[in-house]
């Protein structure tokens, strides 16, 4: 049993530094979490940083309280627990329903395995993983930098109507099919465009020019594309500067574009499935979809089986959208009530309380 005198220290190993997902999971997740217990943080590099030397100094000044080692980042990467002092958290989330081959030995090694949302603890499980060893710990969103009245960039003029996707050029995450949707949607006669950001995200390798010429568009001049962003709180007066937000991704482990999205107070369109579903509630449109094998080989098993995703229904996205433009007002207020539910559940502050929850027992009951 903890006392007040010995609280739990959190030795937490993870990608902080960065703009993307993971960084911001990480950093919103242990920054709020060290506000109510002892952290000491090692920040990785891709696979490199001081886990040896500071697993070495918490082993030696902290012999006299008990420990959480949590790891943040890839399965396969849950490694870095090995050796660790304490209890040994392995903290991921995944969009197949099939993990990886080389997520399974570093995550059996794990005391316990912490994912976002009680969709990616059914697919940890049905993967074979003990789920009385699996804990529910959600990633969340920090409302003092993502709400309504934020002031928005002046990048955009406050018309036309402006549609926002934020989100890598990829299959996974639907962005030319919206595209494609977008411009088969709207005619001449309608004031909106479309804005596009984080296209670029891990692709080097994109020719975003053949990309939409591909695509054979009615209306090029329609799309809005925003560059790379040099911090992620620049996204917040993007989010403000635009009337609606959609996110037609086949699967994502949490979605966090989208909580920030709907804590700005934006419209939201949603595939109805995988990670978003856990804190969109009734607030969001949800995009109709079947579950399809996985048809883009996106990491590696030696069976072939990707497992499922989902395939939206790019008519019924088509609807929504038109819905949200033509019903402004009415979508107006179904985005704020939205914001105040995310925010008000779903900060960075609840996450880190659920987790010292989820230590408490661990340790009460270890």
């Amino acid at each position: 049993m903890q006392t007040p005198h010995h609280p739990t220290l959190v030795h937490a190993i993870g990608w902080f530094d960065g703009r993307y997902g993971y960084n911001v999971h990480t950093r919103g997740v242990f920054d709020a979490l060290s506000r109510r217990l002892p952290v000491v943080a090692t920040p990785i590099h891709m696979k490199s940083g001081p886990v040896a030397e500071d697993k070495a100094a918490v082993a030696s000044h902290f012999a006299d309280r008990p420990v959480a080692t949590i790891a943040l980042m890839y399965g396969s990467l849950m490694g870095v627990l090995d050796g660790a002092v304490g209890a040994k958290i392995a903290y991921t989330v995944w969009e197949s329903t099939r993990l990886p081959d080389d997520w399974f030995v570093p995550l059996a090694a794990a005391d316990r395995i912490w994912t976002a949302t009680a969709w990616g603890k059914r697919v940890f499980a049905a993967n074979g993983f003990d789920p009385d060893r699996i804990d529910v710990v959600p990633e969340g969103v920090d409302p003092t930098l993502f709400h309504p009245d934020v002031v928005p960039t002046g990048a955009f003029a406050a018309k036309p109507f402006k549609f926002l996707a934020i989100g890598r050029w990829e299959r996974r995450k639907g962005m030319a099919e919206l595209v494609q949707a977008f411009d088969r949607e709207f005619g001449d006669r309608d004031d909106v465009i479309l804005v596009l950001a984080g296209l670029y995200a891990g692709r080097q390798d994109l020719d975003l020019g053949n990309e939409l010429r591909a695509l054979r568009l009615r209306r090029p001049d329609r799309l809005k594309i925003v560059p790379p962003v040099d911090t992620h709180r620049t996204f917040a007066g993007i989010y403000t500067a635009c009337d609606a937000f959609v996110a037609p991704a086949r699967a994502e482990g949490w979605g966090l574009p989208v909580i920030e999205a709907m804590a700005c107070g934006l419209p939201t369109i949603v595939t109805g499935y995988s990670g978003p579903t856990e804190f969109i509630g009734e607030h969001a449109w949800r995009i109709d979809h079947r579950l399809v094998p996985v048809d883009e080989p996106f990491f590696e098993r030696a069976d072939g089986d990707l497992g499922l995703w989902a395939e939206p229904d790019w008519a019924h996205l088509r609807s929504l959208m038109r819905e949200v433009f033509e019903h402004r007002g009415r979508a107006r207020e179904r985005g704020r009530a939205g914001s105040e539910h995310v925010r008000r559940n779903f900060s960075w502050d609840r996450a880190a309380a659920v987790a010292q929850e989820r230590l408490q027992t661990l340790f009460d009951h270890g």
